[in-house]
């Protein structure tokens, strides 16, 4: 089974590739979807992230805060720390798990949406690492769109590696800042370039 590891700054477009590739029948996973599994359900998590943060960062019905968790560790680079020393091990379990369901599955080609794969020691094991890129300004465009002010968006960029260091350690870079006739073409030119067998 073909394992492609999917990377890039915030809102660079990760997702709009992990998008792609499931309409072209690949298997796609996403590590901030596990995450916020993580936060809602997994009981070991919570109650480490209680222990840490405080009680505070639950509402009214008990579950852990998404966004009031962000504004914290967003705010404070050792608090960010903290959470994803919580976090990244068990996500990294999950990630492990799932690729072994797929392949036992008969799956052809896997691939793992991990934007902090770098900062967590996530980039060993693929057969190609791909790292989404677009200029800053664009990032701060989106990331406008979500409804973040822009030193809010700008903490957000801040709080991982920079998108040019991950894409000199990255084995394919895709620029988001053109078309998406020219996104979708520089997909599938590396799917071509590993083998894989998307429909």
């Amino acid at each position: 089974m073909i394992r492609l590891a999917v990377t890039g700054g915030i809102a660079c477009g990760k997702s709009l590739l992990g998008q792609y590739l499931q309409q072209h029948g690949i298997a796609v996973c996403d590590a901030d979807d596990i995450v916020h599994r993580l936060l809602a359900e997994n009981r070991d998590v919570i109650k480490a992230v209680i222990e840490r943060f405080g009680r505070n960062v639950l509402d009214a019905a008990e579950r852990v805060d998404r966004r009031l968790l962000g504004s914290i560790v967003f705010n404070d680079q050792s608090r960010l720390a903290e959470l994803n020393m919580i976090v990244h091990p068990v996500v990294k379990g999950e990630i492990d798990a799932w690729l072994q369901r797929v392949e036992v599955a008969g799956v052809d080609t896997a691939a793992v949406i991990v934007p902090l794969l770098f900062e967590a020691g996530m980039q060993d094991g693929w057969d190609a690492v791909i790292c989404v890129t677009c200029p800053e300004r664009v990032q701060l465009e989106r990331l406008g769109g979500r409804g973040l002010s822009e030193m809010d968006a700008r903490k957000r960029i801040a709080a991982q590696m920079p998108v040019s260091e991950k894409a000199a350690r990255s084995d394919c870079v895709i620029s988001n800042a053109g078309s998406m006739e020219e996104f979708y073409g520089a997909i599938d030119r590396i799917l071509m370039r590993y083998g894989s067998k998307a429909r």
